[in-house]
């Protein structure tokens, strides 16, 4: 009797942990697919607008060289050439003015061709997010799909839902500059700690080293905001190696000093030199310079944590961290410096942009690169935390704690000023659905292709003077002086003797 009470007792609590099993594997399944759904959707709604992306300013300049050339060998000298002019008289950014001028739609003349790059650009730059946070997540900790689905959802979401960052997605030179760009630098992350990783596991080949230091180069061809902010995390990354290994390995520095020296290249180009002349007569205020990079640091806390809902994220992955705790693999001496590094690269950013060009604002496109940077050291630091909070409490009030964390959620979410209609792609929705996107994209082919037969005319048009016209988005605009570089661009693309725009705004 005693003997069937035990056995009764202990089935019974057998089917209770399998029961507590099956709730849980399908809690998880269900968290995956709703994350993913997500991802879908967010990253799905940029690629519907992108496809009505029309030519818009310096599209027309990165144009000229291709205009009239046939023939890939011809159009990839006259993007040679290009380059080559724009490096000593523009920027010093060689990868992005020889994409811009070889792959230019405006060149070809096909709307189609337009479509196909800016659906490409959205879809490799937030793939390369995916791909390097699968990869941060496969290497850092033992965790299933789900948990990795849910951090990807949580990395991508500032990018799509706090703005429109309508230079990078929906302009085709920012997609040259920004978007290609951003995307290489992050694969080459990726590859270069998968290649790092591989070597612990006796694992030899090159392939990934070579890769990366490859698209290490070009990305350090871009913008100068993208070549410094990226150089500084692959620096931190070389770095936590070293920690990790106590040595620093010769591969590791081949592969940094590759980058490096295309970052160099491009910051000592003329055509830098040339636009701090038109902007501040060549000198650069070392104070100044700093300054405004603090500035826009504290600009940029306060835009992610007062003006949208960034707290519920932080939160979100702190409760992530203290869950997995145990399951964290990293060398937590080395993540600490990385940790802490971190928290300089939207300075780095913005200390790039300034130095290199002069400028003292921080355009939509450059700004995207800064959040990219601070929200990179904030991710890092909530998962730091609710590791160590796993780590300090060991499973002790387990409960409670998660309690605490979900309440902190919660209030974050209702008090924030950022309410789930302001959402970018709740607004980019509803202009895809009211059909704005595709009226303007209609509108502007009609008006570029009629360009074409007025080769040698003085032409007025009436179209929008700012790029801005339309919320969330970048439309075709012109200038009402014919001698502007916007128009005398668009006049020598199509022939024209000049054109000007009549519209008063």
């Amino acid at each position: 009797m005693i003997m069937h009470t035990f056995f009764q007792r202990n089935g019974k609590k057998d089917r209770g942990y399998m029961k507590h099993e099956r709730v849980q594997k399908v809690l998880n399944c269900g968290m995956g697919i709703l994350s993913f759904l997500a991802i879908v959707f967010m990253v799905g709604t940029i690629v519907r607008a992108a496809m009505f992306v029309v030519p818009v300013s310096d599209d027309y300049w990165y144009a000229k060289a291709g205009i009239g050339v046939s023939g890939i060998w011809d159009r990839f000298i006259s993007a040679c050439k290009f380059t080559h002019e724009a490096y000593k008289h523009e920027q010093g950014a060689y990868f992005t003015s020889f994409i811009g001028s070889f792959f230019n739609p405006v060149a070809s003349g096909s709307f189609l061709d337009m479509k196909i790059a800016m659906v490409i650009n959205v879809m490799l730059v937030f793939g390369a997010i995916v791909f390097l946070t699968g990869v941060l997540m496969k290497n850092a900790a033992n965790v299933g799909v789900h948990v990795v689905l849910f951090v990807m959802l949580v990395v991508i979401f500032p990018f799509t839902v706090y703005d429109s960052f309508k230079e990078v997605f929906y302009w085709y030179s920012g997609a040259c500059a920004y978007g290609f760009s951003i995307a290489f630098g992050l694969i080459s992350l990726g590859l270069f700690i998968i290649y790092n990783f591989n070597k612990e596991v006796a694992l030899t080949g090159r392939e990934p080293a070579v890769c990366a230091a490859l698209l290490g180069f070009l990305a350090a061809g871009a913008s100068l905001a993208i070549a410094g902010t990226f150089l500084y995390f692959l620096l931190c990354t070389v770095i936590y190696f070293a920690i990790k290994r106590r040595r620093l390995e010769k591969d590791n520095m081949l592969i940094f000093i590759t980058c490096l020296a295309g970052a160099v290249v491009n910051w000592l180009a003329p055509g830098n030199l040339l636009g701090r002349v038109v902007e501040n007569s060549g000198v650069v205020d070392m104070k100044a310079v700093i300054g405004h990079a603090f500035g826009h640091y504290i600009y940029t806390l306060r835009w992610l944590f007062a003006s949208r809902n960034y707290l519920v994220l932080i939160v979100s992955l702190v409760v992530v961290g203290y869950l997995i705790y145990d399951k964290i693999v990293l060398c937590k001496g080395a993540w600490i410096v990385i940790g802490v590094m971190f928290f300089a690269a939207p300075l780095i950013t913005v200390f790039a942009v300034t130095l290199g060009y002069g400028m003292e604002q921080v355009p939509n496109r450059c700004f995207f690169i800064v959040v990219m940077a601070m929200t990179a050291a904030f991710d890092n630091l909530a998962l730091f935390i609710g590791w160590l909070l796993g780590r300090t409490l060991k499973g002790h009030k387990k409960m409670s704690v998660l309690a605490v964390l979900y309440a902190i959620i919660f209030v974050c979410f209702i008090a924030t000023p950022f309410s789930p209609g302001e959402f970018c792609t709740v607004a980019l929705s509803r202009q895809l659905y009211s059909g704005e996107f595709q009226k303007n994209y209609v509108e502007t082919k009609k008006l570029v292709d009629s360009l074409s037969g007025m080769k040698d005319k003085d032409v007025k048009v009436d179209v929008p003077t700012n790029p801005e016209t339309i919320g969330n988005f970048y439309s075709f605009f012109l200038l009402d002086d014919p001698e502007s570089r916007v128009n005398s661009d668009v006049a020598k693309v199509y022939g024209l003797s000049s054109i000007s725009n009549i519209r008063e705004e």
